[in-house]
């Protein structure tokens, strides 16, 4: 990454290589439908390799293109929540566990919004955490932020959605 952020074109296809997969798999993760994780993991994909020249290159890459793409997913589900398809859907295909697939997909844009609320910083601080990749620090200094970065997710949870 470090070598594409400076410009050699060369690195495209291992960068694009090693990120496919995981950034892929994350959005199959949080968005729980093949086609909208596709149109993610393509937008993702597509600003990680513009935006190579704004990666910093004393941090890890990783956690810098899964929060990209974690907000790419938060995007397509605030996109999918607009047009209502999704409950709509999942109500008539599932039958007896509609209600259950409904709150777990309205929960997992709720926590995306909130995600997409919080610093690049704290969105890389918490992708290292929960999917553990690199991050740009270790030991007491990656708890005490994760602590922090916990701390304000929940508090903007609790400013959107006006829960104790």
């Amino acid at each position: 990454m470090a070598r594409l952020a400076e410009g050699d074109r060369g690195a495209f296809t291992p960068v694009f290589d090693s990120l496919w997969g995981p950034i892929q798999r994350l959005c199959v993760g949080l968005l729980r439908s093949e086609a909208d994780a596709a149109d993610a993991a393509q937008e993702a994909m597509q600003k990680i390799l513009l935006r190579a020249s704004d990666y910093d290159r004393t941090r890890p890459a990783m956690p810098w293109a899964m929060a990209i793409a974690a907000w790419e997913c938060r995007t397509v589900a605030r996109r999918r929540s607009r047009r209502r398809e999704t409950s709509e859907l999942a109500v008539e295909r599932a039958g007896e566990h509609a209600e259950e697939e409904v709150v777990r997909r309205d929960l997992m844009a709720a926590a995306l919004a909130a995600l997409g609320e919080l610093s690049e910083a704290d969105r890389e601080t918490l992708v290292a955490t929960f999917w553990d990749e690199a991050a740009s620090v270790s030991g007491a200094t990656l708890r005490k932020r994760r602590e922090r970065a916990l701390d304000r997710l929940r508090r903007t949870f609790r400013r959107l959605y006006g829960l104790d």
